[in-house]
């Protein structure tokens, strides 16, 4: 289901392009740059703003993550049964979420390759700046352990740099407007500095994604103004299961998996 935070970001969205309705219907009625859809070969740039979010599966308790159980075989007094019974009191089960979408910025190149009448071939080189804020939700008393409250915050920020690739399949041109759907992939990699979450969990800064897109290229006298909404589906799990007794405290280890979503609304000008 959605929450209040996704809703409010689509409904932003939504806004946006109603609000570019008006603009559009002020397009002249004869055709501008006739042959620019003729061109093998063009460059442009874009800007953008996005939001990332997170596809989080937990452990039903941290007990069943293989870190935990390879160092409980391996008889490390961290987590010996007795110092995991003082701990959790008999309650081992922490649930964490994404809790606040927050928007970032998107900037990047355009190089497009011109297959046929009806299809492109893109390749949008960027950066994308933004960052996740986790909450955790537990009942184990605080008091009993002083490294996490009844309600814990992380923050994630990423300072990615963006590798997409793919293809776009253009509708027919009706004056000045030409609609399209974009398929694709992107590898990303992210620069930030990672120690204050990595006191918490370990990342992945490389990540794979599939993405798809809905946009209106829209045809001015001197360039071509494109309104675009990606999604960006992350494939590969960013956690990464590996044991450092001086940096991850025992509630870091409930998620099973981590993987990524951005939603980023684009202006391309071409």
């Amino acid at each position: 289901m959605l929450n209040k935070n996704k809703i409010k970001y689509i409904f932003i969205v939504l806004q946006l392009i109603a609000g570019s309705v008006p603009a559009l219907g002020q397009l002249k009625n004869f055709n501008n740059l006739s042959h620019f859809d003729d061109r093998k070969l063009h460059f442009g740039f874009y800007l953008g703003i996005n939001t990332m979010d997170y596809r989080i599966s937990n452990y039903n308790t941290v007990y069943e993550n293989p870190v935990v159980m390879n160092q409980i075989e391996q008889n490390n007094p961290e987590f010996s049964a007795t110092r995991l019974s003082e701990i959790y009191q008999g309650k081992s089960t922490i649930v964490a979420e994404v809790y606040q979408i927050m928007p970032g910025f998107t900037v990047g190149g355009v190089i497009n390759y011109r297959l046929t009448r009806d299809l492109d071939f893109r390749f949008t080189p960027g950066m994308s700046l933004g960052n996740r804020h986790f909450t955790y939700f537990t009942k184990i008393d605080p008091k009993l352990y002083a490294g996490l409250e009844e309600d814990a915050y992380l923050s994630t920020p990423s300072a990615y740099v963006d590798l997409p690739l793919g293809i776009r399949y253009k509708g027919f041109r009706h004056n000045n407007l030409r609609p399209y759907i974009y398929l694709g992939a992107a590898y990303r990699h992210d620069l930030e500095s990672k120690s204050k979450s990595e006191n918490v969990v370990h990342l992945q800064r490389t990540g794979e994604y599939a993405e798809v897109a809905l946009g209106l290229d829209s045809y001015l006298e001197y360039f071509r103004f494109t309104a675009e909404v990606r999604f960006s589906y992350g494939l590969n799990n960013l956690i990464r299961h590996d044991w450092n007794s001086e940096n991850i405290p025992y509630y870091g280890y409930n998620f099973k998996a981590l993987k990524s979503n951005i939603f980023t609304l684009i202006f391309y000008f071409e």
